[in-house]
């Protein structure tokens, strides 16, 4: 959402990075349903129209991404959200993090404090 609706310099570039080539991202087999979740919440507001909401999901869509499919990630997110306090929808970006090697992007202040032992690049608060 920092990239596609608000446009954040630092997330636009990751945006960017992964639309290149010039990095791998990985992610959960929900991750698209989660990006159009978090679309629908800007249409009331009137932040975005329904129309500009379904162009940013295509965007999202289109990203060349490697999917997890959650089956393969859910005992270990889980483990991470007991062990961790967060909920097992996070754990499992924390679980492609730590099985990957990967750095965690993420605006979420709560998940990059319970991700010791990923690399975390927090984004800032827009």
């Amino acid at each position: 959402m920092r990239a596609i609706v608000d446009g954040e310099p630092q997330a636009r570039a990751w945006l960017t990075a992964i639309e290149a080539g010039a990095v791998q991202a990985v992610a959960p087999d929900l991750v698209h349903a989660e990006v159009a979740n978090a679309l629908r919440k800007y249409v009331p507001g009137h932040r975005l129209t329904p129309e500009a909401a379904d162009e940013r999901l295509s965007l999202a869509l289109d990203l060349p991404l490697t999917i997890v499919p959650t089956r393969i990630l859910a005992r270990h997110a889980l483990a991470l959200a007991v062990t961790r306090g967060v909920s097992a929808y996070d754990g499992l970006y924390l679980a492609l993090a730590l099985g990957f090697d990967a750095t965690l992007v993420t605006a979420d202040r709560r998940l990059a404090a319970a991700a010791a032992g990923a690399r975390v690049e927090l984004l800032p608060p827009v």
